[in-house]
């Protein structure tokens, strides 16, 4: 009776080893993972009422408000391209060095003439003017992006 008890404790600690070595290697997967598909407004309405899109030649410029943890000096202003990536890991097109912010945290792209962010699934999310973003949000002249302690405003092309 106690050879059984003890058989089936080593098979429940095995079960738990592979669940354990399962959710390490899903994490590391999902990690490592990147998009690259187009970004797309879950809604498919990227303009908000009265306001127009952000046209753009050349890139999206952000002014930096909060530099958070990052080296990026307030005031300065950043020209984003299209697919640029913002995080804190070096595969970033843009490291922002804050804890707060996700290794690949937002994403920002250029869709049928108007700028779009996407959260690429970030432990603390992403915010558009304080909300938070869902999929991918539309930007305008005046928006306020919001990632960890890092507030980056909008302010053209």
């Amino acid at each position: 009776m106690i050879d059984l008890a003890i058989l089936a404790l080593r098979l429940a600690l095995v079960l738990v080893l592979y669940l354990f070595l399962w959710i390490v290697v899903r994490s590391a997967w999902q990690a490592l993972r990147t998009t690259t598909e187009p970004v797309t407004a879950p809604d498919g309405n990227r303009r908000r009422a009265g306001r127009g899109p952000i046209e753009a030649e050349a890139g999206l410029r952000l002014l930096v408000l909060e530099p958070g943890g990052s080296d990026l000096p307030p005031g300065q202003v950043i020209e984003v391209a299209d697919g640029t990536t913002l995080g804190r890991a070096e595969r970033a097109s843009l490291v922002l060095a804050d804890p707060a912010v996700s290794a690949e945290h937002a994403r920002f792209a250029l869709l049928d003439g108007e700028w779009v962010i996407a959260d690429l699934g970030s432990t603390n999310g992403t915010l558009v003017n304080q909300a938070p973003v869902h999929g991918a949000a539309a930007l305008e002249p005046g928006d306020v992006v919001s990632l960890g302690n890092v507030r980056l405003k909008v302010v053209g092309q």
